[in-house]
């Protein structure tokens, strides 16, 4: 993938973001809301493999769209699968490795995983 698809890309999961946090916070789930804001804002603007940051902020956005269904509704199977990986691959990278702990576990908490 090129840089500009990329960038395209990661613009749209960032929009994708900023829409589940806005309906998160207006539906009264800040705490979690306010995670997922932090961890996007600072994946965003740290200086990691564009690669990485697509995948990561790409993950989150599907995760903050499962936040916004009912529990019931909810993949949790797939949620899982994806704050692990998330998870994983954050502490992989140097700096990223302490922000899964900060705000991560408030959104595996929201989960209840």
């Amino acid at each position: 993938m090129n840089g500009e698809t990329r960038d395209s890309v990661i613009r749209a999961a960032i929009a994708d973001l900023v829409n589940s946090v806005t309906v998160l916070r207006q539906n009264g789930q800040a705490s979690v809301a306010d995670a997922l804001k932090q961890l996007a804002e600072r994946i965003s603007g740290c200086e990691i493999l564009p690669e990485i940051r697509q995948d990561i902020l790409e993950n989150l956005a599907f995760v903050g769209q499962q936040a916004l269904l009912r529990p019931d509704r909810r993949k949790r199977g797939v949620v899982k699968a994806v704050l692990t990986y998330v998870r994983h691959t954050m502490q992989t990278v140097e700096p990223l490795m302490e922000l899964w702990h900060t705000f991560g576990r408030t959104v595996e908490n929201f989960f209840n995983l």
